[in-house]
């Protein structure tokens, strides 16, 4: 027995050893600069837009719009770094690096402690831009007559992204009737996911694909997360002070990234902290973790997809131009983006080591947007409706369907395309 016990100790010794010396797999992502993920800005240049079909003029847009930049929607991406470089100051565990950090945080969260989750200038500007380029691009639908209608989550820096459209709709376009709204009634249409939504449909279970989680994925793609730490701690190890690292690093992954989000006089400077491959490890874990949280959301966001149809319908019906404007948060987006498998977001690889491939963070920057362009034929000529959708601006694609000309789809076709997607997650509206 004795003799067993020790062949199975060998043995899980053994095989701990090949484990540690395992390498990590190589980053997914070879252009680090897009590894703030969720926290990149959003690309204010213009795009290359294919004209339209002979015989049509764009009449409508449906739109679902990220709040613009923020700081941070939790204190803990700034506090718990902080606690951590206090304590290390208190026990004289600071490098020189760490030292400076620890000075810079402080006068940051001096002036950032009441700012958690505000959207800052440059999220305002954001909106801003994206009206004046809707306006712009699509003259037709912002012509005397239109009518806007938009509505947003509860939440602060939604509202007030969706505050600084409508104010520059209001600009630029004045002759368009312009209406702003928030309520529990527009939750279908902005947050659906909320826990409180008393409308919430219903759908099968749908378990995550993969048994791995989010830690265990997070210490295999980033097992010399210690490297960082001794840049800021004399001894990492007892930096952390029983917390957990994956916790860790999931905050100061999200102090580091935020810094593009802020006005430039109060950002801290990070250069050092991360080499650009670790920067894009800490990305790909942060991406999986919102892989693995957004998941479920499919059933609950269906809504808007119906809310999508129903009004484009009756838009088109009326003969009316103009847009429906929905601004909410990146889960929900995202879960979008996987619903209607705009840009082959809806793929589920086999290996969890391949979401990064389908799956981006980076798709989804500050003031993200979708825009469906409904196009209909010119005066006297016959013809159905056409249809374009727009990620953050730039022309994309729906899955596999297949397109009448260009980016340009058969509205019907579309629709029943996207009846047939919520149809996978939605079994009571």
């Amino acid at each position: 027995m004795k003799r067993y016990r020790i062949v199975c100790l060998l043995c899980l010794l053994l095989a701990a050893l090949q484990l540690s010396a395992q390498q990590a797999p190589e980053p997914k992502l070879p252009d680090w600069s897009k590894a703030a993920g969720l926290d990149l800005a959003y690309d204010m240049t213009p795009k290359a837009l294919t004209p339209a079909p002979a015989g049509y003029k764009a009449v409508y847009i449906s739109h679902y719009g990220r709040h613009g930049s923020r700081y941070a929607y939790t204190s803990k991406s700034y506090t718990v770094p902080l606690e951590m470089l206090r304590e290390g100051a208190k026990a004289e565990n600071l490098t020189e690096r760490g030292q400076k950090l620890l000075d810079d945080l402080e006068t940051f969260w001096k002036g950032a402690e009441y700012k958690v989750g505000d959207l800052t200038p440059l999220g305002w500007e954001q909106h801003d831009w994206i009206a004046r380029t809707m306006v712009k691009s699509f003259p037709g639908v912002f012509k005397k007559g239109s009518r806007i209608d938009a509505c947003s989550s509860g939440a602060v820096r939604s509202i007030m992204s969706m505050a600084s459209e409508c104010a520059t709709f209001s600009r630029v376009a004045p002759q368009v009737e312009v209406y702003a709204h928030q309520g529990k009634l527009d939750i279908q249409a902005t947050r659906p996911n909320e826990g409180r939504n008393p409308f919430v449909y219903e759908g099968p279970d749908m378990p995550f694909p993969y048994a791995e989680s989010s830690e265990a994925f997070f210490y295999r793609h980033f097992p010399n997360y210690k490297d960082v730490l001794a840049r800021m701690f004399v001894d990492p190890g007892a930096s952390l002070k029983g917390r957990d690292p994956y916790t860790v690093f999931f905050y100061f992954y999200m102090l580091v990234a935020g810094m593009n989000s802020l006005p430039e006089a109060e950002r801290i400077d990070m250069d050092g902290l991360l080499t650009p491959e670790e920067y894009a490890r800490l990305w790909e874990a942060d991406n999986y973790e919102r892989f693995r949280e957004y998941y479920g959301y499919k059933t609950s966001c269906s809504s808007i997809v119906d809310d999508m149809i129903a009004k484009a319908d009756a838009r088109l019906a009326e003969g009316s131009t103009g847009a429906d404007l929905r601004f909410g948060h990146d889960h929900v987006l995202m879960t979008l983006l996987m619903i209607m498998d705009i840009d082959h977001f809806g793929t589920v690889p086999e290996d969890p080591d391949e979401v990064a491939d389908f799956f981006r963070t980076y798709l989804s920057p500050m003031a993200t947007n979708i825009q469906m362009v409904f196009y209909q034929p010119k005066c006297c000529k016959k013809g159905e409706p056409l249809v374009k959708v727009l990620l953050n601006g730039a022309e994309t694609r729906f899955g596999d369907i297949e397109t009448v000309s260009g980016p340009y789809y058969s509205w019907p076709a579309l629709r029943d395309y996207l009846n047939a997607r919520t149809a996978l997650f939605v079994t009571r509206r």
